[in-house]
């Protein structure tokens, strides 16, 4: 691994305030389970990834509430497909404009494996990065040099003022099993968002019996 890849796990700002701790492992085909609950105590079992969204989701925080959603890789080139290459405009989209043109993504899903999420959690991406960061991630994504790139983290984490409609804060997450490699594209797409200012980390999970 290299420097930066290394410092980019290490370094685990923002803080999700959820635990990491996860206890009984099931191997299900190709994929792990855990318990949802982070005591371990019993209950559901879901994916990492849905497990640590659904933590989140269950944050309390007085006057807050926390949704999320998991991400496609190829969650920008779906929205360069649905909605254009130009931040500003996409970001002056309301949640009924990015519904309707959802159906084009939803005509090419089988052929292209292009999602986005629902119009409602898009819209507060789009509004969370503004339109500058918003372009400079379409920039990257869009760029057919980088066809066969991915990294996408994938977890978009949210937070809301209940008294407001706005995104208070985010979080975009790449999560890992405890051996689970990051690859060179994860690590480099970490380093990207932050050095535009972008929240983001990877959460290692740590197996307990």
């Amino acid at each position: 691994m290299s420097n930066s890849g290394h410092e980019t796990e290490v370094n685990r700002a923002p803080a999700l305030r959820i635990s990491h701790i996860v206890y009984g492992r099931e191997n299900t085909g190709t994929r792990v389970r855990y318990f949802i609950d982070p005591t371990g105590k019993g209950g559901p079992k879901e994916i990492p990834e849905n497990v640590v969204l659904k933590r989140w989701r269950q944050r309390k925080m007085e006057n807050h509430s926390f949704h999320g959603c998991r991400l496609s890789p190829n969650l920008w080139r779906a929205i360069g497909r649905a909605y254009g290459n130009k931040g500003d405009s996409i970001s002056k989209l309301t949640p009924d404009a990015l519904e309707k043109n959802r159906e084009i993504i939803r005509a090419d899903a089988a052929e292209h494996h292009l999602t986005v999420p629902n119009a409602d959690v898009l819209h507060s991406i789009i509004s969370a990065l503004g339109p500058k960061k918003l372009q400079q991630i379409l920039d990257r994504h869009l760029d057919p040099a980088r066809a066969e790139k991915f990294g996408t983290p994938d977890l978009f984490l949210f937070a809301k003022k209940k008294s407001e409609t706005r995104v208070a804060f985010y979080r975009f997450v790449e999560v890992k099993k405890p051996k689970e490699r990051v690859s060179n594209d994860q690590h480099e797409e970490i380093a990207f968002l932050r050095s535009i200012g972008i929240q983001a980390r990877i959460l290692r999970l740590i197996e307990r019996n």
